[in-house]
């Protein structure tokens, strides 16, 4: 099991809680059943999900179009959302690497500062 740090939008979190969905084939299928999903976006922390399926074009109210998908179930949510916007950076040097940008892998430390940082109902919490 591997843990992931997945960048989409709080509109496209609050359209499916279920789905995540990316525009490249190949970065959709870094990801396994069983794989632990931590959703970001715009600074923000939303939730921790599980990876139970893979799936083509099966949501489609996005804008826009993303036909490579993976079907989410709910671990824990953040009751306000939990500010990281220090993990901004690294989606950058992502970019800057030419490596998948919306999606990047976590150690289990890193993890595990998440997952508590939201039993803990915390507002923010830091990487550095």
């Amino acid at each position: 099991m591997k843990y992931y740090l997945i960048n989409h939008s709080w509109e496209s979190f609050v359209k499916t809680k279920e789905y995540c969905g990316f525009i490249d084939k190949n970065e959709r299928d870094l990801v396994n059943l069983d794989d632990i999903i931590v959703y970001y976006g715009q600074g923000v922390i939303f939730g921790i999900f599980k990876v139970i399926k893979k799936v083509d074009n099966e949501f489609t109210s996005w804008k826009k179009p993303y036909p490579y998908q993976i079907k989410l179930s709910l671990l824990l949510l953040s009751n306000k959302g939990l500010g990281a916007r220090s993990l901004q950076e690294r989606f950058k040097l992502a970019k800057e690497d030419y490596t998948y940008s919306n999606i990047i892998e976590l150690s289990e430390e890193e993890y595990n500062k998440i997952k508590q940082a939201i039993e803990d109902d915390r507002k923010e919490i830091r990487f550095e």
